[in-house]
């Protein structure tokens, strides 16, 4: 297992400053059109797009550093285009998270 401590506002991980906790990291697939997951905790994921995976994933708290894509006999592979997109995704999910909403709050 990997820890991580955090002790300053890291976008790769989205915890509590001074947190522990596990690094999640993923193997990605694509069968018949869909996309699969397997995090390291044990669970699986089981998307159509890579815009609902990078959600999914994201909603875990994996990284798009900590993603890995595998290819068996038997299933489509995962294009170079899709990889980066998927990641892609998930950093914008970060880093949408991140931006400060400003403040609306009117003078009367």
């Amino acid at each position: 297992m990997e820890y991580a401590k955090i002790t300053s506002g890291d976008q790769r991980y989205p915890a509590v400053k001074g947190e522990v906790i596990m690094a999640l990291q993923a193997s990605v697939a694509q069968f018949k059109n869909q996309f699969f997951a397997q995090p390291n905790d044990g669970g699986s994921i089981e998307q159509a797009d890579f815009r609902s995976m990078a959600q999914a994933l994201y909603g875990l708290g994996v990284v798009e550093a900590d993603i890995s894509f595998d290819w068996c006999p038997g299933q489509r592979m995962v294009t170079a285009g899709q990889q980066v997109a998927l990641r892609a995704q998930i950093k914008l999910l970060a880093k949408t998270a991140n931006v400060s909403k400003p403040n609306l709050a009117v003078a009367a």
